[in-house]
């Protein structure tokens, strides 16, 4: 009998050791560059004008970046920003802002040069898992896609 609590012991804690989790401290662009990999898109790691990594990516339709954001020593960043512009004529501020009433994920806004833009936060502060890294590149895939759908409308 005393072989049962170790067992559930082991058990309740073996779905967080199978989530292949990332060290504290936030997520690296390899990292990120390996989940976008992994869901079928391309990575290319760059920095950006700071010297902060990011990385450039497409979905064959939409080009998109990832900024890396507080970034410690080892280049372990605490957030990470998707976001992707949309240079298409018509895209008012009343749609951009109807966007951010009705959706939860995704927040969209316009530049000073008439831009209309998407861009999706991520904290990675406290530690994540690979899948859900990979979960959140899935979740930013699909506002794309729902944000070229709602501003053809």
């Amino acid at each position: 009998m005393r072989w049962i609590y170790p067992l559930i012991v082991m058990l309740a804690l073996s779905p967080g050791a199978r989530g292949g989790l990332l060290p504290d401290g936030g997520v690296t662009a390899p990292e990120v560059a390996g989940a976008l990999k992994d869901a079928g898109y391309p990575a290319d790691v760059a920095t950006d004008q700071g010297g902060d990594p990011m990385i450039r990516s497409s979905t064959g339709k939409t080009l998109f970046n990832v900024y890396f954001y507080r970034c410690g020593n080892a280049l372990r960043c605490a957030s990470i920003q998707f976001t992707a512009p949309y240079r298409r004529k018509g895209v008012t501020q009343a749609t951009l802002a109807a966007w951010n009433r009705e959706r939860r994920f995704g927040r969209a806004f316009q530049d000073s040069d008439g831009t209309a833009w998407i861009s999706m936060d991520v904290e990675t502060r406290r530690g994540v898992t690979s899948e859900a890294l990979e979960a959140n590149v899935n979740r930013w895939i699909t506002v794309l896609h729902a944000f070229e759908v709602f501003i053809a409308e």
